[in-house]
């Protein structure tokens, strides 16, 4: 393989290393504060709606779940809202509502997990292609540059690092996403248990007739 074109070559996954990085480094901010948004004191929020609910302020309870935008308070309101459907159809809507959210909560961590897998190789590609460019100098040309040759090695070796880097970057940013996901989905269990045992163990409030005209 010609000496340019390896070292061209090696040049642009150096560059692709980077960009790549770079755009692990925007997910992983991104998904950061949108699971850091989505925590919720748990326990206080249901405090406060089983205070409104044994009240019968159901539509107020449901204020308030909407005032939260995490995924606690998007499984309360569903459990409250099917309240007058009976337990079956409770379990039901609040498993089916946990289904859904859990991808919208792990949303991205397969990129960075592929990232991580890719960024290593691209680094190894990088580094042999250098070295192939290097031991071509030396056979091309037998008064040959150490000075020059140890660049190209030194090349190799900064692009096998930043891979390395890179890819070590990209499982600390899943790991950390990773345990505020389990700690989310901890909190969402918990109060999934809660808000189902309160509302299958006390009946709802009396649904408004219909006004219709009587006559």
């Amino acid at each position: 393989m010609p000496e340019n074109l390896t070292s061209g070559v090696a040049g642009i996954l150096c560059g692709v290393i980077l960009i790549f990085t770079v755009i692990a480094l925007i997910l992983a901010v991104d998904r950061y504060f949108y699971l850091h948004r989505a925590r919720v004191d748990t326990f206080e929020l249901l405090r406060g709606l089983l205070n409104q609910l044994r009240t019968g302020r159901v539509k107020e309870a449901v204020a308030n779940c909407d005032a939260k935008t995490g995924p606690v308070g998007e499984i309360f309101r569903t459990a409250i809202e099917h309240w007058h459907d009976g337990e079956a159809a409770i379990r039901h809507a609040v498993e089916e509502c946990g289904m859904l959210l859990v991808p919208r909560l792990e949303r991205n961590l397969k990129l960075l997990t592929a990232f991580a897998n890719f960024l290593p190789i691209a680094g190894f590609m990088g580094t042999i292609l250098s070295l192939i460019g290097a031991f071509d100098k030396i056979s091309n040309d037998a008064t040959f540059d150490a000075k020059a040759i140890s660049g190209d090695i030194k090349y190799a070796l900064y692009c096998l690092a930043a891979g390395l880097l890179a890819s070590l970057a990209c499982q600390i940013f899943h790991a950390v996403l990773v345990e505020k996901i389990d700690h989310i989905l901890e909190e969402m269990g918990k109060g999934a248990s809660e808000i189902t045992f309160f509302l299958t163990h006390n009946p709802p409030p009396a649904e408004p007739e219909n006004n219709g005209s009587k006559k």
